[in-house]
């Protein structure tokens, strides 16, 4: 195997690391657990980043050209999104909950089984890779958002039907479950918002009527209408949720939908 190989199977190996210290605090609750994988979770990080790095010096354009490069790229920005939402409020339990995503794409992506061409090694300009990866980071913090707004939804309810399951103390309070909802949208919204712009001044792939980057600015309006419900007419609570959950399923449906245009198309 070659450096970089080994680099992406100690990634691997970091994130699963991660992950079941993840799971150890999940079943302790002890803090010790967590700060071993956010430790193990920064070392992975770090050493994608070199590998990412490497292959797009040694192959001359960003690796994005295949499935398994795609899901690199893809479990890279939700590692990096994770690790920035802990500098901003602890929460174990999200490291918990997607902690194991991240070892998975990360274990395909070292296989390298899923080869299928995405794009064509002409497209892939580095205005093209960051606009890839702004996207991606765009949606990995809008799948953050979604996983806390879900948490958020479900303990609210509970609370208020006064039916609180025993799993639910591992839930921060919900006054810090909303905050980081915010947070995490508003940092998914800037992300989507500069990744789209930049692939439309590049000319991108797509077509600007194009069902998909119609889209991609509906996402951005319905996020919109979700922090002006909040900031302008004070919507709170559960109600303000669906907008995110709204807003991250059809961002869901922009990203599937783009994938299976690059794995079926042979020109841009």
């Amino acid at each position: 195997m070659t450096w970089i190989t080994w680099i992406f199977a100690a990634v691997a190996y970091f994130y699963a690391g991660g992950s079941w210290n993840s799971f150890r605090y999940y079943q302790s609750l002890d803090e010790g657990f967590d700060q071993k994988a956010a430790r193990w979770l920064h070392a992975g990080l770090l050493l994608q980043g070199v590998a990412l790095a490497g292959l797009w010096v040694t192959q001359g354009q960003a690796p994005l050209g295949t499935a398994s490069g795609v899901l690199g790229a893809f479990s890279f920005s939700l590692a990096l999104a994770l690790t920035i939402g802990r500098i901003k409020t602890p929460v174990p339990i999200l490291g918990s909950l997607f902690s194991p995503f991240i070892f998975l794409l990360s274990a395909i992506s070292f296989g390298g089984t899923l080869q299928t061409p995405c794009l064509e090694p002409y497209s892939v300009t580095p205005y093209i890779a960051i606009h890839i990866f702004l996207t991606f980071l765009g949606f990995s913090f809008f799948t953050l958002g979604f996983g806390v707004g879900v948490a958020f939804w479900i303990h609210e309810g509970q609370i208020k039907q006064h039916r609180i399951k025993s799993w639910s103390y591992r839930l921060p309070a919900l006054e810090v479950l909303d905050r980081l909802t915010v947070f995490y949208i508003g940092l998914g919204f800037l992300f989507w918002l500069a990744g789209l712009g930049l692939g439309e001044s590049q000319g991108g792939n797509l077509p600007s009527i194009h069902p998909t980057v119609l889209g991609s600015f509906f996402v951005l309006i319905i996020y919109a209408c979700f922090f002006l419900l909040r900031w302008v007419f004070r919507l709170r609570g559960r109600k303000s949720m669906v907008l995110v959950m709204a807003g991250y399923f059809l961002a869901l449906f922009i990203f599937m939908s783009v994938r299976y245009f690059m794995m079926t198309q042979t020109h841009f």
